[in-house]
């Protein structure tokens, strides 16, 4: 009789215990799409246990990466927290004024205490933060429905090959605003990514490579636009032909410090006919992401079968065996 009240009491505890023992944890997760563009791309991760939302995130990364000696590959939260993220350029921050970051915080702790992605207003206090992007991004984490369990270590990983960068020689090019050559002067290349890895699963692959120049003419064609120019006023040698610098505002062109940030100015796809880096970079990413590792490299290092990424990809592969695992 004893025994059989200690199995039932037993059995009545374990059903207390999991009654009480806390929901499962599921991860919602979305981003901004990314361009040459983009400068910073946001995302959102939200959290629940069960039906309630008990955490968030809010974040995003810079396209340049480590080319950016601001913000050298951190995401905008941490450059923020060290205050290399500035909302104020040009002037101190007003008593009160909060940083980035923080601002992100009390957006985040309105919708944990609301559970509403779509209680946008009031703005909490303290917060002057365009809030749109946010509220839109968590409802479109919501409508993608929950983050399957990965392998990989969560947050936000940034990785670079810029201790095997490599000289890349003095480029001109034709600026007919001044009439004159502008000469961007040696710089190094490497490769660099950025991954967001959510319930340790990839959800944000994204490839570049450092290249510096100008965004540049194109004709009905699509061809780049050249100028001759005699760039050592030797009659004897043939005058060269240089890259014509697109229209711009100001005394000076923009100087692009990446292959992405140039896009079709990069010139790849109009020489080979192939995609543009920029392009192939992104396909690649998101093979990553759809499949959650890369296939083996051929004898040239390039991947067979990828649907439009002919390029050499052993960069892209020693970039995410870098991925921490969790």
């Amino acid at each position: 009789m004893k025994k059989g009240f200690l199995v039932m009491f037993l059995g009545i505890f374990m059903l207390l215990l999991t009654a009480c023992s806390s929901p499962e944890r599921t991860y919602y997760f979305a981003m901004n799409d990314f361009n040459e563009d983009s400068s910073w791309v946001y995302w959102v991760v939200i959290v629940k246990e069960g039906d309630k939302i008990v955490d968030a995130e809010w974040n995003a990364f810079n396209i340049q990466g480590d080319a950016n000696k601001t913000f050298n590959g951190m995401d905008k939260y941490q450059a923020s927290v060290e205050h290399k993220y500035d909302m104020t350029p040009g002037r101190d921050q007003n008593p009160g004024e909060l940083w980035w970051h923080e601002q992100a915080d009390l957006i985040i702790e309105k919708l944990i205490a609301t559970n509403n992605i779509n209680d946008r207003i009031p703005v909490p206090t303290g917060a002057t933060i365009t809030t749109d992007d946010f509220y839109t991004l968590a409802e479109k984490a919501i409508a993608n429905g929950p983050v399957e369990k990965g392998e990989y270590k969560d947050g936000y990983h940034f990785v670079s090959l810029k201790s095997n960068a490599e000289p890349h020689e003095v480029v001109n090019y034709w600026d007919p605003k001044s009439e004159s050559v502008r000469t961007v002067a040696e710089w190094d290349s490497w490769t660099f990514g950025s991954f967001i890895v959510v319930n340790g699963t990839i959800k944000m692959a994204y490839f570049n490579n450092v290249f510096n120049g100008y965004r540049v003419q194109f004709n009905e064609q699509g061809k780049i636009v050249k100028q001759e120019v005699d760039l050592d006023n030797d009659p004897e040698t043939d005058p060269v032909k240089l890259n014509v610098i697109a229209d711009y505002v100001g005394d000076a062109p923009k100087l692009y410090l990446t292959k992405n940030e140039l896009g079709k100015s990069y010139g790849m796809s109009v020489v080979s006919g192939a995609e543009e880096y920029d392009t192939q970079a992104r396909l690649a990413g998101n093979y990553l992401v759809q499949n959650q590792s890369f296939p083996s490299l051929n004898d040239d290092n390039r991947f067979d079968g990828m649907t439009g990424v002919t390029i050499h990809t052993n960069d892209f592969v020693s970039l995410w065996q870098m991925l921490p695992k969790a």
